[in-house]
């Protein structure tokens, strides 16, 4: 059934009153704090991780899948604020870039996790090493957020903070992988070298939270 000059008409009109109610909202929604509430969330998820990674523990994964499920929570907040809001202190697209990518690097976290359960594989050193500097890493991006409004020099430090936490992740992956050559069970092999690159791509996702802070920094000058 085509559209009528009626149909039309009653569009115009809906649109009017939807610009009116967010013109005449007492408050807009504070769409940095929503940012930095999901950043919480993955730098405690990812603190998790770190602890899954030295131990193992189950605790420690169900803390891991709980943040993964609030930080989608957080994120489905920060995507509606952005669409309610008329305007933002930072430009729409960059809160919207930094909370996917920020919401990828618990994403990988997590990822990391539940192929281990499936594999049964247990964290090494190596994993423990790996797992302390993406948490390192995590957070630092959490306080560049924390800073990226009024101190933007200060949040790019953070952002170079970030890269540098996880700069050594792929030293740490190669060193564990030279460890398997030695190894005999081929299974035990493939499991733990699937589950280094899990780190890697970890630590990827957070230098591509960083990268992306740092661009915001710039706009901002």
């Amino acid at each position: 059934m085509s559209a009528t000059p009626e149909d039309g008409a009653r569009r115009s009109a809906g649109g009017r009153r939807r610009w009116w109610r967010r013109l005449l909202l007492p408050a807009a929604p504070d769409v940095l704090a929503l940012l930095v509430a999901q950043g919480t969330i993955s730098a405690s998820g990812l603190d998790a991780f770190a602890q899954w990674s030295a131990d193992g523990g189950k605790a420690a994964a169900e803390r891991v899948h709980a943040a993964r499920a609030k930080g989608y929570d957080a994120r489905r907040e920060l995507l509606a604020a952005l669409q309610a809001a008329l305007s933002t202190p930072v430009d729409q697209e960059d809160l919207y870039v930094l909370s996917e990518r920020v919401d990828h690097v618990l994403n990988a976290a997590r990822h990391a996790v539940r192929e281990a359960e499936v594999l049964g594989w247990q964290p090494d050193s190596y994993a423990a090493r790996m797992g302390a500097r993406l948490a390192e890493g995590t957070q630092a991006l959490l306080e560049g957020f924390e800073l990226l409004h009024k101190k933007g020099a200060q949040a790019g430090a953070k952002a170079d903070a970030a890269s540098e936490a996880v700069r050594h992740v792929e030293r740490d992956y190669r060193d564990a992988m030279a460890v398997l050559v030695d190894e005999q069970d081929i299974r035990a092999v493939l499991a733990a070298g699937d589950l280094y690159r899990r780190y890697l791509a970890v630590a990827e996702a957070i230098v591509g939270v960083a990268d992306r802070l740092w661009y915001v920094v710039l706009q901002e000058a």
